[in-house]
C-alpha cells in the first residue's frame, strides 16, 4: 500500500510509534508551517536561523520521518521562531 493511502495508525505502528506522539508531533509541525509562513520565512531562512539545510527543513514541514524527529527539534525551531513552548499533562479520562 502507498505510505498516502496508509492511516495514521497504520505509519505509526509500521515504524513501532507512538499513535499520540505521532499526532502531537504533526500538530507541532503544522503549527512551525503555519508560523513560518505567517513571518514570511522561507524554509531557507529558518533553516539558515537554526543551522540545518532547507532539505531538512523540508522534510519535517512534509512529515517524512515525523516519528523519529524528536519533540526537541521542534520545539527548538518553535523558539527560532520566537515562540515559547510548554509541557501539559492531564490525567486520562
Amino acid at each position: 500500500m502507498p505510505w498516502k493511502e496508509a492511516t495514521l495508525e497504520e505509519l505509526a505502528k509500521s515504524v513501532g510509534a507512538n499513535v499520540s506522539e505521532v499526532r502531537e508531533k504533526q500538530r507541532l509541525i503544522a503549527m512551525i508551517v503555519r508560523i513560518r509562513k505567517a513571518q514570511e520565512f522561507s524554509q531557507a531562512g529558518l533553516a539558515k536561523k537554526i543551522g540545518v539545510s532547507q532539505v531538512r527543513i523540508a522534510q519535517i514541514e512534509s512529515g517524512v520521518g515525523t516519528a523519529k524527529i524528536s519533540f526537541d527539534v521542534l520545539f527548538n525551531i518553535l523558539v527560532a521562531l520566537g515562540y515559547d513552548y510548554r509541557v501539559v499533562t492531564t490525567k486520562a479520562a
